[in-house]
């Protein structure tokens, strides 16, 4: 296995840590703010984030020993695939009222940016190459 496999799964195994320890807590600041609503929101949230960000290290972790023209069309198409996914979820839950719509923003930003951290501290602290030496 090289440093960049590696790498890749060491950020799909601390998203997923970051996500079971996050989201209890997210879950019970929505509850204290907003009640059953921000409880929801939060998970809802958080659940996007989390599942957002890590399909696209899971897609990279699938695909890293392709080439990397063929990585970065599967990686493009999943992203594609989850911008219209979004929008589905987010145009279905525009008409909804079950769940809070600041709380839900604030755990998908906060998500989003520790998920993102977690990424470019594992990145950096890699050892992988930057060129083939053959």
């Amino acid at each position: 296995m090289n440093a960049a496999y590696l790498a890749l799964r060491k950020m799909v195994v601390s998203g997923m840590v970051l996500a079971v320890i996050c989201l209890p807590i997210a879950m019970a600041i929505g509850y204290a703010l907003k009640g059953l609503p921000g409880l929801i929101g939060a998970a809802i949230g958080l659940g996007l984030a989390v599942t957002f960000i890590g399909i696209t290290s899971l897609v990279a972790l699938a695909t890293s020993k392709l080439s990397v023209t063929a990585l970065g069309v599967v990686v493009l198409t999943s992203w594609l695939l989850k911008i219209v996914m979004l929008m589905a979820v987010l145009a279905w839950l525009r008409g909804q009222d079950f769940y809070d719509r600041p709380i839900l923003f604030s755990s998908m930003l906060i998500g989003l940016v520790g998920y993102l951290t977690i990424e470019a501290v594992i990145s950096l602290k890699s050892r992988s190459l930057y060129v083939d030496p053959s």
